[in-house]
């Protein structure tokens, strides 16, 4: 009797805590399976794609849906907001399939009547990928979050990880004072840019050859596996849903990835395999179709690219801005033209003239070149301009009132969104200081480097304001007091531009 007893408190106490648990999930629910998140109690950290994403398209308040690979991942939604005048949200599937992509953008279609425009990329590597095809390899998927059983939210709410890797620690976080609330911003979520260099040192270190396999084409059976992929997958839902626009876009990559399916003998089939793909797409008007291959200026210049496909954050954002100005879209008008001239570029193209490409210092230098065609804006020469002064106390980053530097203020509304600039370390101790404050006279953006850590070259810097809008100051120091008493060093900057 008594052991009855036992075990009966004991399944009531194991009951209990599971209950708790299971109800703190559902409570705070970091994957928005039921609601959408409360921002003003708690910190939502967006990581998890597989789980999140389904979430984020059912439950959260937006017009327009940007999904799409890891090619998708640097889009800020920030900016398609301001391009498009419309309410974003960024859902990729880092290595999904074709499949994965549109079973997505079904389910947000379904459970969002607002949703108006999708923004996706078409990865030209999963051309001949099957229609049924996902991606099992990434890991399991947790079907439990994507489907209506109920009963298997069992494994949401009493997930380990789930309870202990975010509630508990959502919950902590929550009480604690001045805690941080709200959510990881759409622009940063699954970013990756900060975590790469760029350049031929990165893509191909060892160069690129212009040997070839024997050239194989599209075969019969291939074009069948691609209609179906593309009808079921791309097609299709534009066609259920006529109201809304659909801007999809091929994948621009690098002429190294280009290189590799020449010399695999696989040229001829991806480029047959696009004319038919276009050619499939561009007949339905509510797609908007793009391919900026012909930009062979960026597609040859692997300061642009990490890898020998992925391309970095400024060309997002030039991607934007193309699709809003309908420029290299895909007609039926046009496309003949189109696939001739990418077809004559990338089968006569010398690949091996990028051998010996200079490779940027500073990344964001490239950026910094193609942003007068992204905004407009006529790179500034800041030691020719007349809002330059010097300065002989600017703020915390002046070293002694002795000491003069350089100051300035722009205006990036205009459009500037890199500061560049060369220096030199004239003495064995200059240092770099520069200092980026706003308009209230907070830091935003700051450069330091000290002298012991590089040597007496000519090098080159960008700093990335692009996130930072208004009215800035900026101040570049010249030197500083060395610790030995009265000796003084210099640091010199040769070029300072605004971009």
């Amino acid at each position: 009797m008594k052991a009855k007893i036992w075990l009966a408190n004991f399944l009531i106490i194991v009951i209990s805590v599971l209950s708790v648990l299971g109800y703190g999930v559902y409570k705070l629910d970091p994957f928005f399976h039921y609601r959408k998140p409360d921002l003003e109690k708690y910190y939502y950290t967006l990581n998890n794609q597989r789980s999140q994403n389904d979430g984020i398209c059912k439950h959260f308040d937006y017009d327009t849906l940007i999904t799409g690979t890891s090619m998708t991942e640097n889009f800020r939604t920030s900016e398609a907001d301001e391009m498009f005048g419309c309410n974003s949200i960024k859902v990729p599937y880092s290595g999904g399939s074709y499949k994965e992509i549109n079973d997505n953008i079904e389910r947000a279609l379904i459970a969002n009547p607002n949703l108006k425009m999708i923004i996706r990329c078409l990865d030209m590597d999963n051309f001949f990928d099957s229609s049924n095809k996902m991606r099992l390899d990434l890991g399991e998927y947790p079907i439990y979050l994507y489907d209506d059983n109920l009963f298997n939210d069992v494994e949401y709410l009493l997930n380990r990880d789930v309870i202990f890797g975010r509630v508990y620690q959502m919950i902590l976080d929550s009480k604690k004072e001045g805690g941080q609330t709200g959510i990881t911003s759409f622009d940063d979520y699954s970013r990756w840019q900060e975590s790469y260099v760029f350049g031929i040192n990165a893509v191909s270190p060892e160069g690129v050859t212009n040997e070839s396999m024997e050239q194989v084409h599209l075969t019969d059976e291939e074009k069948e596996i691609i209609k179906q992929n593309i009808s079921l997958n791309v097609i299709n839902i534009a066609e259920k849903y006529p109201d809304v626009e659909f801007y999809y876009f091929y994948s621009p990559y690098s002429v190294v990835l280009w290189n590799k399916w020449k010399t695999r003998g696989k040229l001829y089939k991806v480029l047959e395999a696009e004319e038919y793909i276009t050619k499939l797409i561009v007949p339905h008007k509510n797609i908007h179709l793009f391919s900026f291959n012909t930009r062979t200026d960026i597609t040859t210049d692997l300061n642009n690219y990490k890898d020998n496909g992925h391309y970095a954050t400024w060309i997002n954002s030039l991607i934007l801005k193309w699709m809003r100005d309908e420029q290299y879209r895909l007609t039926e008008d046009n496309c003949e033209d189109y696939l001739k001239e990418v077809y004559e570029f990338y089968t006569t193209f010398d690949y091996t003239s990028i051998n010996g490409q200079e490779d940027y210092e500073a990344d964001f230098y490239a950026a910094a070149l193609l942003n007068e065609e992204l905004t407009g804006i006529t790179p500034l020469n800041v030691l020719n301009s007349d809002n330059i002064v010097s300065v002989k106390n600017g703020g915390e980053c002046i070293k002694d009132e002795e000491i003069c530097s350089i100051s300035f203020d722009v205006d990036l509304d205009e459009g500037y969104n890199y500061l560049y600039f060369e220096g030199q370390k004239i003495t064995d101790s200059g240092m770099l200081v520069v200092y980026v404050y706003n308009s209230k006279g907070e830091i935003v953006e700051k450069k330091e480097i000290n002298y012991s850590d590089f040597d007496n070259e000519i090098h080159q810097y960008v700093i990335d304001l692009s996130n930072v809008r208004g009215e800035i100051n900026v101040v570049l120091n010249s030197g500083f007091i060395d610790s030995v008493e009265g000796f003084k060093s210099d640091y010199r900057f040769c070029e300072i531009y605004m971009y």
